[in-house]
């Protein structure tokens, strides 16, 4: 996953508990992509829902990746991610949004309720590992260490 597009490693250029959060994103969100599609094969969620789930999570996925500030640590030679104060914001937002989603989908469909919830948080992580190695790559070309 911490490869660029001509295949370049820089995981060596990653801080540790950085690659340790995109590896647990990863993990979960393709655990949570399986469980959605046992849920549509066993009809437990229908397909219309699935997708409306997944789209609605890839793009919470894309703006919550917004909470860390990634800079470049010229001390440790490596990519360092922070919470700055839009990603706060971003934070507290997206914590809402979950509450709300979760007293809305369990309350008018609660057959469904964990289902579409695994469509919606997986997604969601996917695309945040996503969006945070392409801010990763950029942080260090903007660095000039990678070409």
């Amino acid at each position: 996953m911490l490869y660029t597009t001509d295949n370049t490693s820089f995981k060596h250029q990653v801080h540790p508990s950085l690659q340790r959060r995109i590896r647990i994103f990863l993990i979960l969100g393709l655990v949570m992509l399986v469980l959605i599609a046992l849920n549509v094969i066993h009809g437990t969620l229908s397909i219309q829902s699935a997708l409306a789930s997944v789209i609605a999570g890839s793009l919470v996925g894309f703006v919550s990746s917004r909470i860390f500030n990634l800079s470049w640590d010229a001390d440790g030679e490596q990519v360092v991610g922070r919470i700055d104060t839009v990603g706060w914001i971003v934070l507290a937002a997206y914590v809402l949004f979950e509450v709300a989603r979760s007293f809305l989908v369990e309350r008018w469909l609660p057959s469904e309720a964990a289902a579409i919830g695994f469509a919606f948080i997986g997604p969601a992580l996917i695309t945040r590992v996503l969006s945070l190695r392409g801010r990763i790559i950029r942080v260090i070309k903007d660095e000039k260490v990678l070409g």
